[in-house]
């Protein structure tokens, strides 16, 4: 047994494992008191300039962490800005994330600085469980293609670690099968967290004002990260999503069912899709079509979160079952015997649907060449003679839409085409009442909001952007209609439109109710959303501040401005709070802050009002 020196200058790093000091360059063996470097989990460059190296150690624990035991620790040798945010990234996502299957780190003292006399280095040393297993490029490289049974079971369990990841406000940035270990019992465990993103309400916003919304991806730079072959192109561009984790999945479990390295399997030029169901024979339809979804090169078609992926892996076993017994031998023949008898009309039938075929092409041609009205004529006439068509050719225009940019007018007319051929589809309806708000259409959000309530009464994200709407006109009434609306048919999950309402009863004086619906809000709000927590806490601290309950006002502000030092409602609030308080010096802090404080575009209109107010007060002072 031996242990190692954490001098990568030293030139015999390995030492006998009771050793105090190295034997070759004279460096402690015992980092901190309590931990000693037993082997290398990678093997050691012989270039000491390579930026990290990553040990198993033997930690003696510390009086707040139980120890002796096994354990890896990163090593992050250069102190340049990017690596010192990447391991600080990694850090604080595993203090935060917990789940039995994601290493875990104890707080401040798993995460260190550590410093050699006469050494050029910086250590920063992160600790963490280790996680026994084999990683999965490993393990395919020595196994067959995992059945469908374990695809399904693999991709549920990672689902369901990505549902606690994308919760704890993080997404992982990096998943491929060498980040994923199988341990003996048979369970997946997600590793290296140190390209993971921290994602709240505060990075959408930034998101959506670069020129993304909710079904787009914007303009907002962030540092790329990019494995090869598994990073979706929107991450490559520097623009990462939730979503993109979902694509790297996708891409993983192909890798898995198919043995094949990805460099190794065709994309269709046309589509940019992976070409891999026939490398996997084992996997059914209705998974395949789940696995192309996640992999879907434009994040607007991939499931939008984990909660909507569980959803459908728990009805994939069913679809499988009935796509076996429609493609079994025994029902092929049922239909061929009962076609026999119709052959004559089958030729017929056969010969109008290759004609129907080919006039939806021929439309889809037209309508790419930005000829309209003659495609539709031509769409119209392949329904006739096909009324199932109708079907396919609304998810054309619904696709040609999701890939316009920067032209809401044009989406809006695709929209329409999607739901002139489909009079039940939800989603072109809802994106249809996103786009017309975004111009303004009134007649058109209206018309598209009632025809979704028609189909899903009860979808509260539909209720709560119509309030959205109804607010931004100042029909505080009817945005109020569809907060509540929101709220019930959310189950909880509507916290946004709690805290909406609350605001708007604040404005229209009902102090009691509003302070009620933020309190609701605070507890149906995990603690891990500071951003809406924050907001919460600015109602309560706002209505009291009407009702002149001054003390009460400044406890529930700072507690705001403590979650989100950057909100500028609270600066201003805390002005007149402390000003109300006869505390004058700071209240002209904050009264300064409230002034000069960058507001963004889309920011609460009482801004502005308390800032005139302010200014109003300072001049009759002058």
């Amino acid at each position: 047994m031996s242990c190692y020196c954490i001098n990568p200058l030293c030139e015999q790093r390995q030492n006998p494992d009771d050793a105090e000091f190295c034997l070759s360059c004279g460096s402690p063996l015992v980092i901190n008191n309590r931990i000693r470097l037993i082997k290398p989990l990678r093997e050691l460059e012989e270039n000491p300039f390579v930026y990290n190296e990553i040990f198993e150690v033997e930690d003696a624990g510390t009086e707040w962490i139980p120890g002796p035991k096994r354990r890896v620790m990163k090593i992050v040798k250069w102190s340049s800005a990017n690596l010192v945010r990447f391991v600080e990234r990694e850090a604080l996502a595993l203090q935060l994330i917990h789940h039995p299957n994601i290493p875990q780190t104890y707080g401040e003292e798993d995460f260190f600085t550590y410093s050699l006399e006469n050494s050029p280095f910086k250590f920063r040393c992160l600790l963490m469980d280790k996680i026994e297993g084999e990683d999965l490029e490993e393990w395919i490289n020595s196994h067959p293609p995992i059945s469908q049974t374990v695809a399904l079971d693999w991709l549920r369990q990672l689902v369901e670690i990505l549902d606690v990841v994308h919760h704890t406000e993080f997404f992982h940035r990096d998943i491929k099968p060498a980040n994923i270990i199988l341990q003996p019992d048979g369970q997946l465990a997600l590793i290296d967290f140190g390209t993971a993103r921290r994602i709240n309400e505060t990075y959408l916003a930034k998101v959506s004002a670069s020129g993304g919304t909710d079904r787009t991806i914007g303009q907002y730079e962030i540092t790329t990260v990019v494995s090869h072959f598994y990073t979706a192109l929107e991450q490559i561009r520097g623009k990462a999503v939730p979503q993109s984790d979902f694509y790297a999945l996708g891409r993983t479990i192909v890798r898995l069912v198919t043995g094949v390295r990805l460099m190794d399997i065709p994309v269709d030029r046309n589509t940019d899709r992976l070409m891999w169901r026939n490398k996997a024979p084992q996997i059914d339809k209705p998974l395949a079509d789940l696995i192309d979804n996640l992999i879907a090169p434009n994040p607007v078609h991939r499931p939008q979160t984990t909660g909507m992926i569980l959803e459908q892996i728990k009805r994939i076993p069913q679809k499988i079952k009935i796509y076996k017994v429609t493609n079994s031998k025994f029902f092929i023949f049922g239909v061929a015997v009962l076609g026999s008898s119709l052959l004559g009309l089958g030729i017929y039938r056969i010969g109008l649907s290759t004609f129907a075929n080919n006039l939806v092409v021929e439309g889809q041609k037209l309508e790419n060449a930005n000829l309209s009205e003659k495609a539709q004529r031509m769409f119209d006439q392949a329904v006739k003679l096909r009324p199932e068509l109708r079907f396919q050719i609304s998810r054309f225009y619904f696709d040609k839409a999701a890939r316009v940019k920067d032209d809401s007018k044009a989406e809006k007319k695709y929209y329409e085409s999607a739901v002139r051929y489909n009079p039940l589809d939800v989603d072109s309806y809802n994106n249809l009442a996103v786009v017309c708000q975004l111009i303004e259409d009134i007649n058109c959000v209206t018309q598209a909001y009632e025809n979704l309530f028609k189909l899903e009464p009860n979808i509260w994200e539909g209720h709560y952007n119509l309030g959205n709407f109804y607010e931004a006109q100042d029909k505080y009434n009817l945005a109020q209609e569809q907060y509540k609306l929101a709220i019930k048919y959310g189950k909880g999950q509507a916290t946004n439109a709690i805290n909406n309402l609350s605001r708007l009863n604040i404005l229209q004086q009902k102090y009691p109710q509003a302070v009620q619906l933020a309190k609701e809000g605070l507890k149906n709000t995990p603690d891990s959303n500071k951003e809406l927590k924050a907001t919460l806490y600015k109602n309560l601290g706002w209505a009291m501040l009407m009702q002149k309950k001054y003390p009460e006002a400044d406890e529930y502000l700072q507690k705001a401005f403590e979650l989100d030092s950057q909100r500028v409602d609270v600066y201003c609030l805390l002005a007149k709070t402390r000003e109300a308080l006869g505390d004058i010096e700071y209240a002209s802090s904050y009264g300064e802050m409230c002034l000069l404080a960058r507001t963004d575009k889309g920011y609460l209109p009482e801004i502005q009002k308390w800032r005139e107010e302010l200014l109003s007060r300072i001049f009759k002072k002058q």
